[in-house]
C-alpha cells in the first residue's frame, strides 16, 4: 500500500499543528517508563513551509499509470 501523498501529510501537519496551538497536544509526556516526544511546533511549521511548496508545484497528489495490452 502506497503511503500517504503530499496534501494528506500536509492535512496531517496541520491537525497537528492546530492541536498544539489549540492546547490539545504536549510535546512530550512519559507513562509507566515509557517515553514519547512529538516533533516540535518549529519543525513542523518548517516542514509545513516545505509541504506547501510541493502541492503548489504540483507534487501534491499521487498519479496513477494506465498500461493497456495493445493486442
Amino acid at each position: 500500500m502506497p503511503g500517504p501523498t503530499v496534501r494528506e501529510m500536509l492535512d496531517n501537519v496541520n491537525k497537528a499543528i492546530d492541536a498544539i496551538t489549540s492546547g490539545g497536544a504536549v510535546q512530550s509526556y512519559s507513562i509507566g517508563g515509557r517515553n514519547l516526544q512529538r516533533m516540535p511546533l518549529s519543525e513542523l511549521l518548517k516542514l509545513r513551509q516545505v509541504l506547501k511548496q510541493e502541492v503548489k508545484a504540483g507534487r501534491g497528489s499521487t498519479t496513477y499509470a494506465r498500461f493497456d495490452n495493445p493486442s
